[in-house]
Order: structure tokens, then sequence, then C-alpha cells
């Protein structure tokens, strides 16, 4: 291919086209540029060929956030930031990647030690049982912190004023409970909840407060389901689960369990409403519909509750039920016409 030297525009076009289509373009390109111009492109070829490689190096460089993490400080840095969270109120944070940051501290925990035994094992085994504390594995937390309160270093004191307050935990759920009779072991309960009523007053705002909400929010979740339960064989029985439930949402109002309770309180009116329609035909005469109609706009108004707030994973699910409520109570009134 020639060209006289007022085509060096040509020349350079033609020669970026074959670079960039043929196989050998750079070859081509050196091969018919004339010698004035052969520094240019040789330029031109070296700069494209730099910002080719260097584009793809930049690339493939991951993301620093999502890598895994290999230095100590850098894993409790992320841990301690989030590990005093109110898990009362929140359910626990995620990291980066989306996953539970207590169970993935002790996933990076394990990895470090795997990779360096016997270093700064007093941090690692302390920050392994924040984290289970945090899971409510009592146990395992305290004999851990246990284990740091005989390393000497300054974290001794802290971990062992830490193990005797999750030895306190321990007590409380290791009290037995009746189980002979009904009344006796929702009294057993009842004492379990006033011990974790302690334990709140006297860890206010410390995460010890929030661990012992939680455990006292179980246990009158438990109350209320025992005598679901056991609605038939207690005298007013449907009563008292009403009360129950009632109580239950008066008292964790601030409780990241909170329209959960609500939807159960809900789907209790509906279960009240299907045993009415189950006992009294609603072909029959003997069939009320203002009783189920009644019950069902018990039930509505807890799912509504749900379904109108936004940022709570239930919200779907009350929607959900709204729907099904609606679609229960269109049947029952095509039945009783």
């Amino acid at each position: 291919m020639i060209f006289s030297d007022n085509s060096a525009s040509s020349v350079f076009f033609v020669s970026l086209h074959e670079i960039c289509n043929t196989s050998c373009g750079a070859v081509t390109l050196l091969r018919t540029a004339y010698p004035k111009h052969l520094l240019f492109f040789r330029f031109l070829v070296i700069s494209l060929f730099a910002s080719s490689f260097a584009y793809l190096a930049l690339a493939a460089a991951p993301d620093g956030r999502y890598m895994p993490a290999g230095d100590l400080l850098d894993i409790v840095r992320d841990f301690q930031r989030l590990a005093k969270e109110d898990t009362y109120r929140f359910t626990i944070p995620k990291d980066v990647t989306g996953i539970n940051i207590m169970k993935a501290t002790l996933t990076r925990l394990q990895d470090y030690e795997t990779k360096n035994p016997g270093q700064f094992t007093d941090i690692v085994q302390y920050n392994r049982a924040l984290a289970l504390e945090r899971l409510r594995e009592y146990d395992q937390a305290a004999a851990l912190y246990r284990k740091v309160s005989e390393i000497e270093g300054r974290l001794g004191s802290e971990a062992a004023k830490n193990a005797e307050i999750l030895d306190n935990f321990l007590r409380i759920f290791d009290r037995t409970i009746p189980t002979d009779d009904p009344f006796k072991y929702i009294a057993g309960l009842d004492e379990k909840v006033a011990a974790w009523n302690g334990l709140i007053k006297k860890h206010l705002g410390t995460p010890y407060e929030f661990l012992a909400r939680l455990e006292e929010e179980r246990i009158d979740r438990a109350k209320v389901a025992f005598v679901e339960a056991n609605r038939f064989r207690l005298k007013e029985g449907n009563q008292l689960t009403i009360l129950g439930y009632s109580q239950l949402i008066t008292k964790h109002q601030q409780s990241k369990n909170y329209q959960r309770h609500l939807l159960d309180f809900g789907d209790f009116y509906i279960t009240l409403a299907k045993d009415y329609a189950a006992q009294y035909d609603p072909e029959g005469l003997a069939f009320d519909f203002n009783v189920v109609d009644q019950l069902a706009k018990s039930a509505l108004k807890f799912y509504s509750e749900v379904a109108q707030t936004d940022g709570v994973v239930e919200k779907l699910e009350a929607q959900a039920k709204i729907e099904a409520t609606r679609g229960y109570l269109e049947k029952l009134t095509r039945l009783n016409r």
C-alpha cells in the first residue's frame, strides 16, 4: 500500500483500521508507515497496547470490601462497630456480603486462627465469645470468656465480668418448670419472666439489657402459645388467649418481632372464625354470620396495621392474609344466603 507525502492522514486512518481488524495489524502499521511518521506510529501502537492492559488489570481488580479479611484488625473493627446494636429492637446486622455479622465473624476468626495459630489468642477468643453471646449461645460464650480471663492482658478483667453475667443468664435457663399441672407451668414461666426483668433493670443501657429483653419476650410468647394450645382444657381458654396476645403486643411494641406478634394475633381470630364455621353449618339456620364477620374484622385490623408498615418483611405476608380473609368471608357469605 503506497501513499504520497500528502496522504499522512490516510495512512493514519487505514493503519488504525488494520490494527483493529487484523491479527497482525501492528506489523502492518509499521510496514506501511513512512519513515518520517514511523516514530509517531510506534508510540501510538505502544500506547494502545498499554492502555488496553491497564484497563484489563483495573477491571480484574476485585472490590476490597468483598475480599476475605486476612487482618485481625479488619475483622474486629467491622465486628465491634455492629456488635453493640440493639438486637431486641432490630435484627442482627449484616456485613457487606449480606451475611449475619455474628456468624460471619465466627467464620473469619476461625480462618484467621487457622492461618495464624497462637497469635493474639485473647483477642480472637474474646471476640468469638462476644459473637456467640449475641447469637444466644450463652454456655459456649461463658466458657470462652473464662479462658480469656485466665490469659494475662487487658481483656482478662472484662472477660471475667462478662462470664459472670452470662452465668446469671444460664441460671435462669436452668430453672426447672413443673409440667404436671398447666397452672404450675404458667407460674414457672412467670417466675422466669420476673427473673429476666430483674436482669433488664440491672443492665440498663448495655447490650445485656437487649439480650435479657429478648429472653423475656421469648418467655412471654411461650406463655401465650401454651395457653392457646390448651385453650379447650382451660376455663375461658379463648378469652385467656386473647388476653395473652393483648398483653404481648402491648409489652413488646418496641420489639423487632412486633409485626409477627400482630400477625399471630390476627391468625388466632381467624382460627376462632373457622372453629365457629365448623361448629355451625354456614348453610344452616343456626349460623350467625355477624359472629364470623366480627372475628374476621378483628383479624383484618391487625393484618392491616402490618400491611401499612413500610420496611418490614412481614408486609407482603400481611397483604396476602388480607386477601385470603376477604376471600374466606366471601365464601361464607355465599353459603349463608
